[in-house]
């Protein structure tokens, strides 16, 4: 990693403030007109499903969150899409949903087994 560098963001309530910009932020600053409204974001990445209607389809995106003024939480976050909500998770609840997942995955290759039965004698069940 980088040396974090010193940036100034302009704010209506506390004029110009300095903050230490970390090396993964890729946040535009120029809309953020409160100090408490800073906010770092990384680049998001997410899982991708291939798909024969759509071929490849980005979901689940995940990514890094840091409001360093925040009132409510100051720490840095993962953030992640879920039911049309982001959710900031901290490194236990990352790893639960990681957790979670891997459970999915597990059903996921049922359905497949299922769904591969069911095609292989045109629906029917045995």
């Amino acid at each position: 990693m980088s040396t974090p560098r010193t940036i100034t963001i302009p704010t209506a309530d506390h004029g110009d403030v300095q903050v230490t910009e970390p090396d993964w932020c890729t946040a535009d600053h120029t809309g953020e007109a409160y100090r408490e409204d800073i906010e770092h974001t990384g680049a998001e990445t997410h899982l991708v499903v291939f798909t024969a209607c759509h071929g490849p389809v980005r979901t689940l995106p995940i990514g890094f969150l840091w409001r360093p003024f925040s009132p409510t939480n100051n720490q840095i976050m993962a953030t992640l899409l879920m039911a049309d909500d982001w959710h900031e998770l901290d490194p236990a609840a990352l790893t639960r949903a990681a957790d979670s997942l891997t459970g999915h995955a597990t059903t996921l290759r049922v359905y497949a087994r299922q769904l591969n039965e069911l095609q292989a004698h045109g629906g029917e069940n045995q």
